[in-house]
């Protein structure tokens, strides 16, 4: 169901489509940053020199898209990977906020542009790699050897985000299905997948012209082959409607498969859903001229101005533009119909039934908050990690320095006093790495809704959760949820205490039941007793704070300040002021084992005994407790040891975390 602002938004492209009016900003502004490609595919007629745009026009675009308030840039070719800037174009198009996918060969894509990627965020830029089948079917189409290298390129791309740190980009495939490639396509998606992409885009041939090359058309589907085609179309929706949330994924709908053949037997009836063309996109060419289909399925001559003479908002309200959508309103070229289907703005009946619905839903969620919680986890803890950013410099932390490095590159002399200040004057490069307070707030929607409820809700895994430019309100948020009785019991803050302000360890004055661990492996001794001062002049009896240390080899427990602080080894201590002595978590049993013998070691030296459960050694039916956290892009694991997100089993950007939690 959709949002209130979707429902908004919808209402107003309808209004604006049946009224022919601007009434609201286009779904997304793209632009053909090159026209140039390395490649000469047999079925390609829209590669070739033209002028482009410079460095500065695009970046002038991007800006006027931003505060536009577009959600989406599209950078288009062409080959983007052609010009030599591309990557610092797609760099400032996720510094200005967007959420950026390249379509591209592949073919271009060296260790350098690839390292060059994998310092842009990849939740922010994803890829389309062109793959028109496996290595026999494109090589036809885009040239002998161009598959591998295709290939090359993108492991390339893996390759350097695993040695970044990163977690797993988004990586789709676009592949035409056609006459050549029809016999074996369901095998080519399969090995799509084992290659790991994340899933494909199925694309069908543009119509014939006199200008598609004769090897094109040998593309083509034919009267004979149409049988087969509704085969495969079919098999293809079949598996588009049994696939999951997760893993390799047909991006196409059900419905628009099974469209396919008509569309080769030229007997798709126009219009069979109202085209959007002129009213969801703003299409600006290489050369700066704004474009648009004129209703014959040729772009180039539905020009209507350019951006080096207008904006783009006087393009969007422009007299030119209106007579282009006056065609498109009329138009009755049989096309495939779904480049500039926006079926959520279709019809008025579908409007005022979600907004039914929105009302109704709103009052069913408001009557089950006072009713007991449907689903509780009392022994589990969901752990939210704001930040995946660490400045510490510990060789066991998991995060690696170049995202602090990324983060601080404005600032000459970096003090953590001043953090605040940085913030407000701009010096901080939040681009990437830090969950948005709107992400937050539809998690925790989601938790009461579902009436979900855990032990405890955490805020830490990877980085350091004070670092956020919002950590304040968040939290704040989160502690007003939990005091509620939504969520869970209590909040659990883990901090290494450097960005510990007066406002946020205020909050240890709010009622609800909170706990605080001071990671001593992250900083000095001197800060975590600072914080633990900072803290303790605004504690309630509800608040507990544990300093915690890994046990490891050469361990000085003489510098702990145990000062008759309760002190326990191995597993958590329970809810009250202690020293936490833990041992070091590891995804390999051998790791786990040295880990628990150093932790024996530190035990017998502080003269305590160790609680501790088996260690992760393999048996025959090992535990299948989930522990679920979600990172600060929205992926959600089970398994708190998978800090490079392999195993992700859900992602609450777009989807619920209820719906990956009831799996």
């Amino acid at each position: 169901m959709r949002t209130k602002s979707q429902l908004i938004r919808d209402t107003q492209m309808l209004l604006s489509r049946r009224l022919n009016r601007s009434l609201a900003p286009p779904d997304r502004v793209s632009l053909n940053v090159t026209l140039r490609c390395n490649l000469t595919c047999s079925m390609c007629t829209t590669c070739y020199d033209s002028p482009e745009l410079s460095l500065t026009e695009i970046k002038g675009i991007i800006d006027q898209t931003a505060d536009w308030g577009v959600e989406v840039f599209n950078p288009l070719g062409g080959e983007p990977f052609m010009r030599s800037d591309i990557e610092k174009i797609l760099s400032y198009a996720v510094q200005r906020g967007f959420y950026v996918t390249v379509t591209t060969n592949g073919t271009l894509i060296t260790e350098k542009r690839a390292r060059a990627i994998a310092a842009i965020p990849p939740d922010r830029l994803h890829f389309n790699i062109s793959l028109d089948g496996d290595q026999q079917a494109n090589d036809e189409i885009r040239s002998a050897g161009m598959w591998a290298r295709a290939i090359q390129g993108y492991q390339r791309i893996r390759a350097a985000d695993e040695a970044a740190g990163n977690s797993k980009r988004k990586i789709l495939t676009n592949t035409i299905l056609h006459a050549r490639n029809a016999d074996r396509f369901m095998a080519i998606l399969d090995e799509q997948e084992a290659l790991g992409f994340d899933g494909v885009q199925i694309l069908n041939l543009f119509r014939q012209s006199d200008e598609t090359p004769a090897n094109g058309n040998a593309l083509w589907f034919e009267d004979d082959d149409l049988p087969h085609l509704a085969d495969v179309a079919e098999r293809l929706a079949a598996r588009a409607e049994r696939q999951g949330v997760v893993g390799f994924r047909i991006q196409n709908s059900p419905e628009n498969l099974r469209r396919i053949p008509s569309y080769y037997r030229d007997s798709l009836t126009p219009l069979d859903a109202p085209c959007w063309a002129g009213w969801k996109e703003l299409y600006i060419n290489a050369d700066g001229k704004a474009i648009m289909c004129d209703g014959t399925l040729d772009f180039l001559q539905g020009n209507f101005g350019s951006v080096r003479d207008h904006t783009l908002q006087q393009l969007w309200v422009s007299p030119a533009l209106r007579e282009r959508r006056s065609t498109v309103r009329t138009c009755s070229t049989p096309c495939v119909q779904d480049c500039y289907l926006r079926e959520s703005s279709d019809s008025i009946p579908s409007l005022i039934t979600d907004a039914g619905r929105m009302v109704t839903r709103r009052i069913a969620d408001r009557i089950s908050s006072f009713k007991p919680t449907a689903q509780e986890n009392p022994d589990t803890t969901l752990c939210l990690e704001l930040s995946d950013v660490c400045p510490c410099g510990d060789p066991e932390c998991s995060t690696p320095e170049h995202r602090w490095t990324a983060l601080v590159k404005n600032i000459d002399h970096f003090d953590a006093g001043d953090w605040r200040r940085y913030r407000d004057e701009g010096r901080i490069d939040f681009g990437r790495g830090f969950m948005g307070f709107e992400v937050v707030r539809s998690i925790i929607d989601d938790l009461k809704a579902r009436r979900i409820r855990f032990g405890q809700l955490a805020i830490r895994w990877r980085g350091e959760p004070l670092l956020h430019p919002e950590a304040h309100p968040i939290l704040e948020f989160l502690l007003n949820t939990i005091a509620a009785g939504h969520v869970a019991t209590r909040l659990v803050i883990e901090t290494d205490g450097r960005f510990l302000t007066d406002d946020v360890a205020s909050l240890a004055s709010h009622p609800a039941e909170q706990l605080w661990i001071l990671n001593g492996d992250r900083a000095p001794m001197s800060v975590i007793e600072h914080a633990e001062q900072m803290l303790g002049d605004h504690r309630h009896a509800n608040v507990a704070i544990w300093k915690a240390h890994t046990a490891r080899a050469g361990l000085n427990t003489d510098a702990l300040h145990i000062n008759g602080t309760p002190v326990y080894a191995g597993e958590p201590p329970p809810f009250k002021d202690a020293i936490w002595m833990r041992r070091g978590s590891h995804a390999h049993y051998l790791a786990d084992q040295e880990a628990t013998r150093a932790l024996n070691d530190v035990a017998t030296a502080l003269g305590v005994g160790v609680r501790l459960k088996r260690d992760n050694r393999p048996v025959a039916n090992p535990e299948t407790h989930r522990n679920p956290v979600i990172s600060w892009d929205g992926k959600v694991t089970m398994d708190p040891l998978d800090i490079g997100l392999s195993q992700v089993e859900g992602d609450v950007v777009h989807s619920t975390f209820s719906a990956a939690w009831s799996r």
